[in-house]
């Protein structure tokens, strides 16, 4: 046998054994990186989707709390509305801000959500909640007694009368007590309320950090 038989019978068959085996091989790890890349990609864009959707809520709850407020601190329209008792209906407001948008859990979720200028502005108006509670701590507290109480049915007309005269009373005191700037609180509500919606519509893109 010469070398040259040799090669073509026996040598050649084993290389091209071989080079299908090291092309099955490396089909089959591109394979299953391929997957491996698809089921990530797969993860990544349904934890954006829900990343995304709760992103909605968390802004769509912002912006009803915050208008609230803003409706508290607005002029009413066609009264003697003195600042004391504009005052007093904007704290009232206020102080349910931050139970309107879920306490701690709805805070983070604003906060972690939410693009960089809604956050500033957010935390604004939590710095003015932490403010008027501080200092008016006991006159809120009475207020939401009173108001708890006259959420429960009453059938004495008497108390509930009673009830009606203490929670006036207290809002009265927080509006000539606390030194809320009213027309501010209301423009950092436009703010917010305008930033929040504008976040909504994707406007300061993906990530702002």
């Amino acid at each position: 046998m010469t070398w040259l038989t040799f090669v073509a019978t026996a040598l050649v068959p084993v290389v091209s054994v071989v080079s299908t085996a090291t092309v099955a091989i490396w089909t089959k790890r591109i394979d299953v990186r391929s997957k491996r890349d698809d089921r990530e990609h797969a993860l990544r864009l349904d934890f954006e989707q829900r990343a995304g959707q709760e992103k909605k809520v968390a802004l769509k709850t912002l912006l009803a709390a915050t208008m609230r407020v803003r409706r508290g601190a607005e002029p009413l329209a066609g009264t003697d509305q003195t600042v004391e008792q504009r005052r007093s209906e904007a704290i009232e407001e206020l102080y349910e801000f931050r139970g309107r948008l879920g306490l701690d859990d709805g805070v983070s979720e604003v906060l972690i959500y939410a693009a960089e200028p809604v956050r500033q502005l957010t935390e604004l108006l939590l710095d003015e909640w932490d403010r008027q509670f501080r200092d008016n701590g006991y006159s809120l507290a009475q207020l939401d007694t009173c108001k708890q109480q006259l959420l429960v049915t009453c059938d004495d007309q008497q108390r509930w009368t009673e009830l009606k005269g203490e929670e006036a009373t207290w809002l009265r005191r927080l509006g000539e007590e606390s030194d809320l700037d009213v027309d501010a609180l209301l423009s950092l509500c436009e703010r917010t309320i305008e930033a929040a919606r504008k976040d909504l519509r994707g406007g300061y893109g993906v990530d702002v950090d």
